[in-house]
């Protein structure tokens, strides 16, 4: 079963068109901004001819005049070239202002569309992609769209340049423009042939980088396990490893664009040859003036600057390419868990809720094989298992991140996927074994669950999850600052796992899963957050997966997994006689008990 599914035409060949469809989505975007860049683009190009005649109509001028005029028309013909070229600067830096605006816009625009695409998607769809692969994504992915924008936008400057100059030239001598625009087309072909080799270096190279940024963050997540292990030298030649290999995908690329301009420039270079010899002929047989002939040799070398961009911009738009098929790709998925399009309201919190033969498997992996029990409001139940057993993954089906692959989930004999997804997870409230916190205030974290509470409410709730008084000896109090990785050194575990639990208690949700809440705190800092957390747990169906199993004694009923099957549900005495996997567990971690507290962890999915 798959993560996510592709729609539409996410795995149609991506071409230079597929590239220039996101940059006229900016122009439809902001359709004053795209004007106005149009306009001047169009005036600069027509400006661009214009200064070829007025010079070739000064050169004309000074062939014809008395030598005492020399000096008057040279002030008004420097005064009329000059204006020409002050306008038609103007107008290139106001289309290239609009194009930078209109580039900008698209990438901020891509990268909000991209977060909000992920934020759509099921935690499934997570488990199975790279962290450097989501980074490039909201990040290098859709900076490709501004690049794309603005090589669009090169494009329409070149080619209107490229046209003013070529009417000039057709203008002055059709026949040597034929000559000299004849060599465009010859010299683009081979070059723009090379462009898929490019496009090709570019995909390789995407694959590369995203290896780079996966060992960057394999680095700042893994430090203390990679110091240990003095693994040092093993991190570092694998991204030597993969630089290498970039190093030779970028230098791939630079040969075909480097190859690619040669034959342009050296076909364009014949071309002025051709109009130089045909054009130097009929000047000697009196048909052609040399005025017009520099000027016109003037105009074709300026056609040919345009048409190297233009070539430059292509190969870069066969760099871009890669990048965009990656957005396409995840702007065309959607999630496996989604509302039905009859799903009805959760009016209230579910009195029973019932498994009914539930399964589920990873790909073609069975994680969890025929699960049937039936839970009622205001149970505590206790979930235990082996690591590897399916605790996790039973706990993330019950808060429906994932769809059983068999089987059903019923609360009050309703189908969990026939009810709003967001009204389920408004009822739901979790404490994970790692806290997570905002990059926000203490305050807004606390409030995360119900964003309107009034800071009293936010007071009341720190209170009962004992971090109050510690939240108020930090150096902004409630405005302190956390989420960062720098945090860490001001803000201990148990106290981001406290901060958790207020968000919860504000919350007040009727069902409530804590996820081995427990685990990474020394027993000192256990004892505080027990108490947090069993003044959560007052009125609420509770799901508790547990560290140590002494934990779950008060527990109402114990649900004992093996191998993705439940082999065990009860109290805990009853378990102890009647569920050997139970009792085997629970022997173990009570060998090296220590003040009645069992040392041996049972392990996390």
């Amino acid at each position: 079963m798959p993560a996510s599914r592709v729609v539409g035409n996410a795995n149609r060949p991506h071409t230079v068109a597929t590239a220039t469809a996101y940059a006229l989505r900016a122009l439809r975007s902001h359709p004053w901004l795209a004007a106005a860049f149009l306009t001047t683009t169009l005036a600069q190009g027509a400006l661009q001819g214009l200064l070829v005649w007025a010079l070739r109509e000064v050169l004309l001028a000074f062939g014809h005049r008395a030598t005492e005029s020399t000096a008057a028309i040279l002030v008004m013909s420097a005064a009329l070239i000059f204006a020409i070229w002050v306008a038609r600067a103007a107008c290139t830096a106001i289309a290239e202002i609009c194009a930078a605006r209109l580039a900008h816009g698209a990438e901020v625009d891509a990268m909000a569309r991209i977060l909000e695409k992920l934020l759509t998607l099921s935690v499934r769809f997570f488990d199975k992609s790279s962290q450097g692969d989501l980074v490039m994504a909201t990040y290098s992915d859709a900076q490709h769209i501004r690049l794309v924008t603005l090589n669009v936008g090169n494009v329409v400057l070149h080619v209107t340049r490229l046209m003013g100059l070529a009417a000039v030239a057709w203008l002055m001598s059709p026949k040597l423009a034929l000559v000299g625009l004849i060599a465009v087309p010859l010299g683009a072909w081979p070059a723009m042939l090379l462009g898929k080799r490019v496009q090709e270096g570019a995909r390789s190279e995407r694959g590369a980088i995203r290896n780079f940024y996966d060992s960057f963050l394999q680095v700042s997540t893994g430090i203390r396990i990679i110091k240990v292990n003095t693994a040092e030298s093993r991190v570092l030649a694998r991204a030597r490893e993969v630089g290498a290999k970039l190093f030779g995908y970028l230098v791939a690329q630079a040969q075909a664009k480097s190859i690619a301009r040669f034959l342009l420039e050296a076909v364009s270079g014949f071309g002025l040859i051709a109009i130089l010899v045909i054009g130097g002929r009929d000047v000697a047989a009196g048909t052609l003036q040399w005025q017009s002939l520099l000027s016109l040799l003037i105009a074709i070398m300026g056609v040919y600057s345009p048409t190297v961009g233009i070539l430059l911009v292509y190969n870069g738009l066969q760099t871009s390419i890669p990048h965009l098929e990656r957005i396409e790709r995840i702007m065309s998925l959607t999630s496996d868990v989604r509302d039905r399009t009859d799903a009805v309201p959760l009016r209230r919190a579910p009195e029973v809720i019932e498994l009914r033969d539930v399964s589920f498997a990873y790909d073609d992996q069975m994680v969890l094989d025929g699960i049937s029990a039936t839970f009622r409001r205001g149970e505590t139940i206790g979930i235990v298992g082996a690591s590897g057993a399916g605790k996790s993954t039973l706990m993330a089906l019950l808060l429906r991140l994932y769809d059983p692959t068999r089987g059903q989930i019923l609360l009050d004999g309703i189908d969990l996927r026939e009810l709003r997804h967001a009204d389920y997870l408004r009822a739901c409230a979790i404490v994970m074994q790692e806290p997570f916190l905002f990059l926000d205030t203490v305050a807004n974290n606390i409030r995360s669950t119900r964003v309107d509470a009034p800071m009293a409410d936010v007071i009341a709730a720190a209170r009962a999850a004992n971090i109050h008084d510690e939240i108020e000896a930090m150096e902004h109090g409630y405005d302190t600052m956390v989420g960062r990785a720098e945090d860490a050194r001001g803000i201990s575990v148990g106290q981001k796992q406290r901060v958790c639990i207020a968000s919860a208690l504000l919350k007040n949700a009727p069902l409530l899963f804590l996820d081995e809440a427990t685990s990474n705190l020394d027993s000192v800092s256990e004892r505080v957050l027990q108490s947090a957390i069993e003044r959560l747990m007052e009125g609420r169906t509770t799901f508790v997966i547990a560290h140590r199993l002494s934990t779950l004694r008060a527990a109402d009923r114990i649900l004992v997994l093996e191998q993705g099957r439940m082999v065990g549900l009860g109290t805990h005495e009853e378990l102890l006689r009647r569920c050997p996997t139970y009792h085997r567990l629970w022997r173990y971690q009570s060998i090296d008990t220590v003040i009645d507290e069992p040392a041996v962890a049972v392990g996390a999915d």
